[in-house]
């Protein structure tokens, strides 16, 4: 009799175990929360915005000789605002703003004196004889009706793009500095000015061109 109590309490222990363990497991699968599945960021790349750089060649405000130089010298020109005349009695040069870090900067300058009857054709002829070894640029403007010629890479400090123009037996060069320079900023101002002279060019009087 004492074994067959001894049987059965054996058997209640191990069917409360059996249940227990059952209970856990159903516990342990309806808590364990679902995972979804890991979603990968997408890497979205903002556009980039290009900023446009100013024409540094063109010029829209400009500056017109000082009218007693134009008296004096019997022609007219503009050139950009923001650039300087140089006070003189002289000669007439015109300098752009000074750029960071270097002394290099746009000028230009004018040189008068007689032809002795030659042409501005003739006297570029002669001037290259001074650029041996250089390959010079050559072409034709016209200011103000007069021919003109431009020799652009001449040599000086800095090369050099000159312009020779000759009116009523005077010879007229505009010596624009640097020309092919590896300072684009300053080749650029050089550019600028040169667009400005030339473009506004007239001779005296200055009403003429209105």
């Amino acid at each position: 009799m004492k074994d067959h109590k001894h049987f059965l309490s054996i058997l209640l222990l191990a069917g409360s175990s059996l249940l227990l363990h059952a209970c856990s497991f159903s516990f342990e699968v309806l808590s364990t929360p679902t995972s979804a599945p890991a979603v990968a960021d997408v890497f979205t790349p903002t556009p980039q915005v290009l900023e446009s750089t100013p024409d540094q060649t063109s010029v829209n405000d400009t500056v017109e000789l000082a009218s007693s130089d134009s008296d004096r010298l019997g022609l007219c020109f503009s050139y950009p605002q923001g650039y300087t005349q140089l006070p003189s009695t002289d000669i007439v040069e015109i300098i752009a703003p000074d750029l960071p870090g270097t002394d290099t900067k746009g000028l230009f300058w004018i040189e008068i004196s007689d032809s002795y009857d030659r042409t501005a054709e003739k006297i570029a002829d002669e001037d290259m004889t001074f650029a041996a070894g250089v390959d010079v640029g050559r072409w034709t403007e016209t200011l103000d009706g007069e021919q003109a010629v431009v020799l652009d890479g001449m040599p000086g400090q800095d090369f050099q793009r000159r312009v020779y123009v000759v009116h009523e037996q005077t010879l007229y060069v505009l010596a624009f500095m640097p020309t092919r320079s590896e300072n684009k900023v300053a080749n650029d101002q050089m550019e600028a000015l040169y667009n400005a002279v030339t473009s506004s060019w007239t001779w005296s009087p200055c009403s003429a061109r209105e």
